[in-house]
């Protein structure tokens, strides 16, 4: 594997040596279960869309500098464009009565899904099957998200089941998801990118994200927070590791932000491109980092976001608190 900085230039040895110890330093804190290392699949073409507002502008140094400075962000910040007449999933805090309503109605579409029957089959219990299949239980299901204790719990609950329906794909949801798919396998993540149909666009993000994790993404069967919730609400749960449990997904919130993605695999190429804050921190800032991230100075952000071709951006305070902006 070669290893490079964004404008491509290979590692001094001193650079070398910082990657890693902190590689090493992660993944011990991984097994520790302090961190959550990630990996998520990705097409260069894709990623470069969402990082240049005008294609003519693409250069491949310039596109790993824009990664490690806006991240990777979820379909809703990119795609997921409507009009004022949408009143469900308007945002990544959405947690109306309208969007509550339709996270029912895709799950009973995804139920009815001739593509999805057996995954359904195989890893949803009949009391959820008939719940969800009984257009009537939609006002039960609504009423019970809206009485739990307060609004954090009630965003908790509504993830619980986006997590169902993003991992169930289009019968779920696509456009509108606020999640981003990642796997712990990393060979997962080479099977998302699609590395046969064009091995040279073949990207893979190394990503983590500290405890507790279900402040930053939602994975049942890593942290039982979210499902814990809803079985408090009287609601019924699915198998913690979704309709694909050999994908071990975790859906990250939001985005993969920057300040936790140690950098860019290009399989194909056996080129690793490091993230270029890691050069930025002392050995003695690696438990700092594991917790908060690399720090990025991200003052003109708004400024520069008009470059890119995101619609809208999201924040987070580490805390399982997010908020959104429009471009």
């Amino acid at each position: 594997m070669e290893y490079l900085k964004s404008d491509f230039i290979a590692l001094s040895s001193e650079e070398m040596h910082k990657l890693k110890s902190f590689r090493s330093f992660i993944s011990e804190k991984d097994k520790e279960g302090e961190v959550l290392l990630l990996y998520r699949g990705e097409e260069q073409r894709n990623v470069n869309r969402r990082l240049f507002s005008d294609q003519s502008d693409f250069v491949s140094g310039k596109m790993y500098e824009r990664a490690f400075y806006f991240g990777e962000k979820a379909r809703h910040f990119f795609i997921d464009r409507f009009d004022v007449d949408r009143s469900f999933l308007t945002g990544i805090n959405d947690c109306s009565e309208e969007t509550l309503g339709f996270i029912f109605d895709r799950i009973s579409n995804v139920l009815n899904s001739p593509e999805r029957r057996s995954r359904v089959q195989e890893n949803t219990s009949e009391k959820f099957r008939e719940f969800f299949g009984t257009p009537s239980n939609k006002r039960m299901f609504v009423e019970r998200i809206n009485d739990t204790d307060n609004s954090q719990s009630k965003l908790n609950a509504r993830d619980y089941y986006l997590y169902w329906l993003h991992i169930a794909g289009s019968p779920g949801i696509r456009t509108e998801t606020p999640l981003v798919s990642t796997s712990v396998d990393r060979k997962v993540a080479r099977e998302f990118s699609k590395v046969e149909r064009n091995p040279k666009e073949k990207f893979i993000f190394h990503y983590f994200i500290p405890k507790p994790f279900h402040a930053h993404a939602i994975a049942p069967w890593v942290s039982e927070h979210h499902q814990r919730i809803v079985t408090g609400c009287g609601l019924p749960t699915y198998k913690s590791l979704g309709l694909y449990p050999r994908q071990r997904e975790v859906a990250v919130k939001g985005a993969l932000f920057p300040h936790f993605i140690i950098g860019i695999e290009l399989v194909s190429e056996k080129r690793f491109v490091v993230n270029s804050q890691l050069f930025n921190v002392d050995f003695a800032d690696f438990e700092q980092v594991s917790r908060q991230g690399f720090p990025i100075d991200q003052r003109d952000f708004s400024e520069r976001v008009f470059n890119t071709g995101y619609i809208r951006w999201g924040q987070t305070d580490l805390e399982g608190n997010f908020a959104q902006s429009d471009v």
